[in-house]
């Protein structure tokens, strides 16, 4: 019995420092190319696009021009989040999908496009 509880106890925290590894900061994004992962960073910049034209922009922790992750997200997916993206400025949003630049020009910046998820940061 013991055993097995230690076991319990071992792959719990296990599956704890997973999830810390996945998480990673928006400026740490550039090293994550080509990965699925969890984004956290302050919404600080929306680009919003306007009645029938695409894409959406978010910028986390520094706004454009001087942005370090974008979150770029076409209308027709924006509906699948069921998210409003005015509700996400100023807030710290995690944001899970898989990194990559535009044209995967490495000299662009690092963004997701169409996020896997959107959700903002609880309060404690």
């Amino acid at each position: 019995m013991k055993t097995l509880l230690m076991l319990f106890l071992l792959m719990l925290s296990s599956v704890n420092c997973f999830s810390q590894q996945d998480t990673i900061s928006a400026i740490n994004a550039k090293d994550f190319m080509n990965k699925e992962v969890v984004v956290v960073g302050k919404a600080v910049s929306l680009k919003l696009a306007s009645y029938g034209k695409s894409p959406n922009f978010i910028n986390l922790d520094k706004a454009y021009p001087n942005n370090v992750f974008t979150v770029v997200i076409f209308n027709d997916y924006l509906k699948k989040l069921n998210i409003k993206l005015e509700d996400l400025k100023g807030k710290v949003i995690y944001v899970k999908g898989k990194v990559s630049t535009y044209k995967n020009d490495p000299k662009q910046i690092p963004q997701i496009l169409n996020p896997i998820s959107i959700e903002i940061k609880k309060e404690k």
